[in-house]
């Protein structure tokens, strides 16, 4: 399960949910939400996925099983929002 704490909501909840393991999430504030993306291993052994998910400013996932970006052989995720456009960088195990 995937949690992640935001301070200025003073308390931690769950992002996902999923039974498998979720790990190295990647926040970004823009557009009035913040958007977290993560390696997922919902589909081990087959895929490490990197996922993503879109949270109001009051807590509240709209993604709640999150939004499958790639389905690979995520390692790491970051994440960097410029104004306009995300930029994802993803590490696989190559």
């Amino acid at each position: 399960m995937l949690i992640v704490i935001l301070f200025l909501l003073g308390s931690d909840f769950p992002i996902s949910a999923e039974i498998e393991s979720q790990h190295r999430p990647a926040l970004e504030f823009a557009n009035n939400q913040f958007y977290v993306f993560w390696q997922d291993l919902r589909f081990y052994p087959s895929d490490r996925s990197t996922f993503a998910a879109r949270i109001t400013q009051d807590g509240i996932v709209l993604d709640t099983n999150g939004i499958t970006m790639m389905r690979d052989r995520t390692i790491s995720v970051d994440a960097a929002y410029d104004g306009t456009n995300f930029l994802i960088v993803v590490q696989d195990s190559c």
